[in-house]
């Protein structure tokens, strides 16, 4: 089962203000974990946290794990990773332990529609989005377009066409659905921190 794109989902911005989501995680409509993801802003120094792992008869079936981190600040540029951390269990295996500390202007799985999101707070009508990401193997060029505009709701898909993203202008520009191939995020619910 391929739960790569569990990093790929972030929440909004809602203008940075910390915040927890919970998203249903399906493939092929069956439902087989909720995601667990966290902003916490600290110093003009952010934490980014999730959590999955399967539930269910499918825990039974398919014991998977993740938890993965990104620090990170915003500039004038956008969304700058500092360290990123990644731990895949499936059963008794380790899939993956990647902990690498990111230069400027580079992304990470797990905030990358988190940068998508601060942009289009910051400019609602952005058509592309270009991002340096680095998933600790590799850094590679991707680019993001807007497709798709209702009144609330606003469409992105990946150059290679395999990922959706609908943001929503009522919710500060959350991700409310993702979807790559067979997998598929729904958001479930959000609230908000309250101020310190």
């Amino acid at each position: 089962m391929k739960f790569l794109i569990l990093l790929m989902l972030s929440t909004s911005v809602l203008a940075l203000k910390p915040h927890t989501a919970i998203y249903t995680l399906a493939v092929s409509d069956f439902e087989i974990a909720d995601v667990h993801i966290v902003l916490n802003k600290e110093n003009n120094i952010y934490t980014y946290t999730l959590n999955a792992q399967t539930k269910g008869l499918i825990a039974l079936i398919k014991d998977y794990q993740i938890r993965s981190k990104s620090t990170f600040s915003i500039d004038q540029f956008g969304v700058q990773s500092q360290r990123y951390q990644n731990f895949e269990r499936d059963g008794d295996t380790i899939k993956k332990d990647i902990d690498i500390q990111l230069e400027k202007n580079q992304v990470d799985p797990l905030n990358q529609t988190l940068a998508i999101s601060n942009a289009l707070e910051k400019n609602p009508h952005k058509k592309d989005f270009y991002f340096l990401l680095n998933n600790g193997k590799r850094i590679s060029k991707k680019h993001y377009s807007r497709k798709h505009n209702s009144e609330d709701t606003i469409k992105i898909i990946s150059a290679d066409g395999e990922t959706e993203v609908y943001f929503s202008r009522k919710q500060h520009y959350i991700p409310t659905l993702i979807r790559n191939k067979k997998v598929t995020y729904r958001l479930k619910t959000l609230r908000l921190s309250p101020p310190l």
